[in-house]
């Protein structure tokens, strides 16, 4: 399944958000549930997905390059 650019480009952001909110949850509800150290461990599982999606993309994904003409250029044509 394809996604839509936007979105696309959000899906790390997604990641992020969701491992604040998981380990948001983990420490507010840290003396009534038993199992807050799985929300603990997975907010920082999706915090660590989501920098490691940055990092992937900054690293694949270039910019333009602009090469930007600063002198005349003169080409020659070779004649017969």
């Amino acid at each position: 399944m394809l996604l839509p650019d936007s979105l696309y480009r959000r899906v790390p952001h997604f990641w992020l958000l969701m491992g604040v909110f998981l380990i948001f949850y983990s420490l507010l509800a840290w003396p009534d549930v038993w199992y807050f150290l799985g929300y603990l461990f997975l907010g920082f599982a999706s915090i660590a997905r989501a920098l490691w999606l940055f990092q992937a993309r900054k690293r694949v994904v270039r910019r333009a390059e602009v090469t930007v003409l600063t002198a005349t250029q003169r080409i020659e044509r070779n004649r017969v």
